[in-house]
């Protein structure tokens, strides 16, 4: 007779099945894991997008500005400190409502992670449904 008792072969299988449950769990890790890294590229190349068409953008409108200020004071040379002063005012409002505007923006919350947060949480629930299952 050669035969296991009982007892070690529900060692194997107890084995078996955890060396399962930590497989899979390290998959799922390694799977999230992956998916922040992806995000963290997307958004890494997103905003270097968005900060170098902002720069060139500015820069540009700036000088644009700034040359029409210059046509408009040549023209109307008699007044130009009037010019000057109405373009001041101008652009201090314009800053100042941009500066708002940042705040406002800055104060809402990010967005990032929020696939991986969202996949963490129905991992979350669906261990919670296989937990209370085998319960």
């Amino acid at each position: 007779m050669t035969q296991q008792s009982g007892g070690d072969g529900g060692r194997e299988g107890l084995f078996a099945a955890l060396k399962n449950t930590v497989a899979t769990l390290i998959a799922i890790g390694k799977t999230r894991a992956e998916l922040l890294i992806t995000e963290l590229e997307e958004e890494k190349f997103r905003l270097m997008s968005m900060w170098s068409k902002a720069i060139g953008a500015a820069f540009l409108l700036a000088v644009g500005v700034i040359m029409a200020v210059f046509c408009l004071a040549l023209a109307f040379w008699e007044q130009r400190v009037a010019v000057f002063g109405l373009f001041a005012v101008i652009f201090i409002g314009s800053g100042l409502f941009l500066v708002g505007s940042l705040k406002r923006q800055a104060a809402q919350p990010s967005k990032m992670f929020k696939a991986s947060l969202n996949e963490l949480e129905a991992d979350m629930a669906e261990l919670r449904r296989y937990r209370n299952k085998s319960e």
